[in-house]
């Protein structure tokens, strides 16, 4: 049986060799490659993008609700300043209507007034902590904390409100509410430290009344008490002279009469009626230099949510979403600003009257530079986050069924999650 072969001449050979030379339809399977490169190279920048923007969102819920943590205990904190200014100024009232006795400012009405003051500064009875002012200061000292961590998680929160199409009835969307938390730099939840100790509440001030309340937390009590008579003895001085001057209704020679009587009233009521009470409170660190100074006045705002669900998750995974929530972090100082130049113009040369000498003077903002609790310019700002205890706070949970189930992460781990 032979087998038929083609010719070389006949048209069926022609067609058999031109198989090894036809290209058509060789572009369409080209397109199928760059189509495929070109869909996982779009769903890429589309993952990167969201992840970029998940992340930050997430910032800036931690700088906004660490602002506004810490902005809360700034108000605490003058709150507390403003207490121990009032409770000096009382002092300088009382020592300048004592003063008014015999005098033609005896006639003023504002002497009606002595009797309340009085009996604010003695309580009427009650014991010393329970007075109104220092029981104000209290009821701050325990308050605020409290406060700043409902309003850290409360902002952290509505700063990942869903804006999608189910927002009516899904407003945390589908990664789940974002939870924030505000820390101290040693690793402690703001909120849930024992107020009462001065040692470890969150507001760093101290009362060193042997009367008071941290009476026995007090290290070195009488060098405490020494210095809060010094300060409240200057605080009282400075408000003698404008409760004089609305007593003289500016008649300046009885207001130099009334500031010169009340000396002897002030010592009387500083020295001998109230000597360990009514005093204001102290920081916890006296010096602005103290190396305590980042455990009292530097706090740490941590945000956590569920990772963004990746488009085409079965050709793009998230290796972090195995190991934690998605999370940042921020940093805020509780600080005393200094004061500040004004412009235009920073200064101006003026003649004294009295010498006939040229003289400069520096326009300021006027802020106190004092260094104390009895200062009313507690602000906050974001820092960089330099706090030792950062790899506690990011491993930690703020308390249960408030924040991630970490387990045990490395630092590298830690460092991915932190800058995804």
């Amino acid at each position: 049986m032979s087998i038929h072969q083609p010719q070389p001449t006949s048209p069926s050979w022609a067609r058999l060799r031109s198989l090894h030379t036809d290209e058509s339809g060789v572009i369409s399977l080209l397109t199928v490659f760059v189509m495929m490169g070109c869909t996982w190279l779009l769903l890429w920048i589309f993952n990167s993008a969201r992840q970029l923007d998940s992340k930050v969102q997430l910032q800036i819920a931690a700088d906004a609700a660490g602002q506004s943590g810490v902005g809360i205990l700034a108000r605490g904190m003058n709150a507390i300043a403003f207490a121990n200014q009032l409770e000096a100024e009382l002092f300088a009232a009382i020592s300048i209507m004592q003063a008014a006795e015999s005098t033609p400012a005896a006639t003023s009405p504002q002497l009606a007034l002595l009797p309340v003051f009085e009996e604010i500064l003695s309580g009427n009875g009650v014991e010393p902590r329970d007075r109104p002012i220092p029981a104000f200061r209290r009821d701050v000292i325990e308050v605020i904390p409290p406060l700043a961590e409902e309003l850290t998680r409360n902002i952290g929160r509505a700063n990942g409100v869903w804006r999608g199409p189910d927002a009516a009835t899904n407003p945390d969307g589908p990664q789940g509410p974002l939870l924030a938390a505000l820390w101290s730099t040693s690793g402690s939840p703001i909120g849930q430290a024992n107020e009462l100790d001065p040692r470890t509440r969150t507001l760093p001030v101290v009362d060193p009344s042997p009367l008071g309340w941290d009476a026995p937390y007090l290290s070195d009590p009488q060098a405490a008490l020494v210095q809060a008579r010094r300060e409240r003895r200057q605080l009282a001085n400075r408000y003698l002279r404008p409760w004089a001057d609305d007593l003289a209704a500016g008649d300046q020679d009885l207001s130099d009469l009334l500031v010169g009587r009340s000396g002897r009233f002030l010592t009387r009521l500083l020295n001998e009626v109230y000597p360990d009470t009514n005093l204001p409170v102290q920081l916890r660190s006296p010096s602005p230099n103290s190396d305590a100074l980042e455990a009292d006045l530097m706090f740490v705002t941590t945000t956590y949510r569920q990772h963004k669900t990746p488009m085409a998750a079965r050709m793009f995974r998230n290796p972090n979403a195995t190991h934690a929530p998605a999370m940042a972090v921020a940093q805020v100082h509780l600080f005393l600003p200094l004061d500040r130049y004004v412009c235009c113009p920073w200064t101006e040369v003026r003649i004294d009257p009295r010498t006939g000498r040229e003289y400069t003077v520096v326009f300021m903002q006027g802020w106190p530079r004092e260094w104390s609790a009895s200062t009313q310019n507690w602000q906050a700002k974001l820092v960089p986050v330099t706090a030792p205890g950062l790899g506690t706070i990011l491993t930690s949970t703020p308390s249960p069924g408030t924040g991630p189930s970490w387990g045990s992460l490395s630092p590298r781990q830690l460092d991915e999650l932190v800058h995804q």
